[in-house]
């Protein structure tokens, strides 16, 4: 059984086999493994059958191993339109989308597209949060589609012992409430599940979007900050105690 394996480019770390089976074959009155399956979990909680099949008439031949099926995690939050479950490396080329999107990087970082570099970077680091913090951005997936349309989650503010709830989303998603959907299941997460004490959120003083977005969350703005280099509105939920169950 592999430790780590390459798949479309991309490394997959062998986390634990959950499973095994072996089909046999018949040659010249002999039975033989045939095909040797595994049901693995790799690191970033993707769930895949790999394979290896033996030839009896080169049995020397090294052995080489194949991807029967893959399966996404299970979403962690559901609303009537949206799936939210845990990026994966598979997702690479639909976070590059979303982090490529100029509309999309506008308000976010330091307002240009990522380069493919920086986009392996920030989605090996967004996979990682998600073991040492237990949350992190979630992929957001259309009901409907089971295309990947944004991202919505949480994370450790850099430098704060506050919890940032944060959103993107593609354009052509823009204007039919999934942004609002998506931040107020993860407000709710964040809650009930988490029992955290608050959240805040940051935007810039230009993003009307965001700043009324998180208005509707019922977050209120709090002051200003300087955040990864530029000037913040900072916004603050605090959730009371009772209203936990």
């Amino acid at each position: 059984m592999p430790r780590a394996f390459v798949w479309r480019g991309q490394r997959y770390d062998v986390r634990h086999a959950e499973a095994s089976k072996r089909v046999t074959g018949t040659d010249r009155g002999d039975t033989y493994v045939r095909r040797h399956y595994y049901d693995v979990q790799t690191s970033d909680a993707l769930r895949m059958s790999l394979y290896f099949e033996r030839n009896p008439s080169d049995r020397s031949k090294p052995k080489a191993w194949w991807l029967y099926t893959f399966t996404h995690p299970e979403p962690e939050l559901e609303t009537s339109r949206l799936f939210l479950r845990r990026w994966t490396y598979a997702d690479r080329d639909a976070f590059a989308r979303m982090t490529q999107d100029p509309d999309v990087m506008r308000f976010v970082h330091e307002s240009v597209p990522l380069t493919d570099r920086e986009v392996d970077s920030a989605l090996a680091s967004t996979i990682q949060r998600y073991d040492e913090h237990g949350y992190g951005d979630w992929a957001l997936v259309d009901r409907e589609a089971g295309e990947i349309i944004g991202e919505a989650g949480l994370g450790m503010l850099e430098g704060y012992s506050d919890i940032e709830i944060g959103w993107m989303l593609l354009p052509a998603y823009w204007g039919k409430g999934l942004a609002y959907e998506a931040a107020s299941a993860v407000k709710e997460h964040a809650r009930t599940k988490l029992r955290l004490s608050g959240l805040i959120a940051l935007t810039r003083p230009d993003n009307a979007r965001s700043i009324r977005l998180a208005e509707r969350l019922g977050l209120r703005q709090a002051g200003r900050l300087f955040h990864r280099n530029h000037d913040m509105l900072k916004f603050e939920l605090e959730f009371s105690r009772r209203a936990q169950p």
